[in-house]
């Protein structure tokens, strides 16, 4: 199982919706690690688990992944999913 005790954010170089996620968990005092989308090694985690999807950012707690269909709506992040992950809902 994987950890559960941070996020781990999928980010490309050129993301606005990278960059207001990553300023949404640092302002609600979440812990998270970046990883590069484009890598081998993330594209590889990715499809074993599922995740077939080549816009960012894509999100981890544990064993889920949360892409942007799931994490934004109308150019905003919507906190009240971040925050339900988070909590385990």
């Amino acid at each position: 199982m994987a950890d559960q005790t941070h996020f781990i954010v999928y980010t490309l170089e050129f993301c606005p919706n990278c960059e207001l996620l990553k300023e949404y968990l640092k302002e609600k005092g979440y812990r998270y690690e970046e990883a590069d989308m484009s890598s081998a090694e993330s594209l590889t985690e990715m499809r074993m688990n599922g995740v077939f999807v080549n816009e960012a950012p894509v999100l981890r707690w544990g064993d889920d992944f949360y892409t942007s269909a799931d994490l934004f709506e109308d150019g905003r992040v919507r906190g009240e999913v971040v925050d339900g992950i988070a909590a385990g809902e």
